[in-house]
């Protein structure tokens, strides 16, 4: 008898390493800012930034770091939360959108030795994968998710987030969350002199082009276009001030374009700007540490 007990969690042991989900995308604890990463999403669902489907994206995400943290209970309440909005934003047509959801429901059951809980979410996702002519690991909805984590979780994955984007861009290639992940990624990873035929000034122009209400992306496109030539100036400029017009509260807008108007020279405009910011998301970090540059390089100016 002891030895069928046992025999369960082996067996399930080798399910799970199969399924695709945050625990199966070899993401290391200690590459991870949980406090600075938690604020982003949390922020992100208090100040309803983005679509439903990130929104669902950003509790499935909180349920495993709170799983990671041991607050177990918790991480069963986000995946419930990304369940919830999935099936209320997708209609009849959320399965692939729930695979990564129910893949960490069914391995936190594991680990919390409910394997009849962790069964019972492991025969939901055998049951959507018999209705898919693919596998679940070429699902534009898995590599969607699994990018935006790579992408949100530490700057050490943004080079397979670029490649996960990639595919799921080649799959769906009209769908807005994957195109504009895909140029936010390539946005932090290329290195070089853009040009105007570098790959991301042109994916953040599809990317804009398949969602005009991301201002975010033009301000990011402003920021290339500025680097890339004086020509192009007039362009960049007229991007971010549009941006900052359609969104002047949205954080990231603003928070970019504080940059921005920092490298253009206008410290005291940018610092204005992302003291706005900050009283928008207190907890950023990010916003404190650009904050901090424009002081100092105010100090070096004046």
């Amino acid at each position: 008898m002891m030895s069928e007990i046992s025999f369960i969690p082996d067996s399930l042991k080798k399910k799970l390493d199969q399924l695709e989900c945050h625990f199966t995308w070899d993401i290391k604890k200690d590459d991870l800012d949980f406090t600075n990463l938690l604020n982003r999403l949390e922020e992100q669902d208090k100040l309803d930034l983005g679509s439903e489907e990130g929104a669902a994206r950003a509790q499935c995400s909180m349920g495993y770091l709170k799983f990671l943290l041991d607050c177990k209970e918790e991480a069963l309440t986000h995946l419930s939360r990304s369940e919830a909005l999935i099936k209320e934003n997708f209609a009849d047509n959320n399965d692939k959108a729930l695979i990564v959801t129910y893949g960490n429901f069914a391995w936190i059951n594991y680990h919390m030795e409910n394997y009849t809980e962790c069964e019972r979410y492991l025969k939901k996702l055998q049951n959507m994968y018999e209705t898919f002519p693919i596998e679940s690991s070429a699902v534009p909805e898995v590599l969607g998710e699994k990018g935006w984590t790579y992408l949100k979780f530490s700057r050490k994955y943004y080079d397979k987030a670029a490649e996960v984007f990639q595919k799921a861009v080649e799959l769906d290639p009209t769908n807005s969350e994957w195109n504009a992940g895909y140029a936010i990624t390539l946005y932090r990873t290329e290195t070089s002199q853009p040009t105007i035929d570098s790959p991301v000034i042109k994916q953040l122009r599809k990317a804009i082009d398949l969602n005009p209400d991301d201002d975010a992306l033009r301000v990011l496109l402003g920021f290339k276009l500025m680097n890339c030539s004086k020509e192009l100036m007039k362009e960049s400029e007229q991007l971010v001030e549009t941006a900052l017009n359609q969104s002047p509260e949205h954080p990231d807008v603003m928070r970019y374009v504080g940059m921005y108007l920092r490298d253009q020279g206008s410290v005291d405009s940018s610092i204005a700007l992302l003291e706005k910011a900050l009283e928008r998301s207190p907890n950023s970090s990010f916003i404190c540490h650009q904050l901090a540059t424009c002081y100092e390089k105010k100090k070096f100016t004046y």
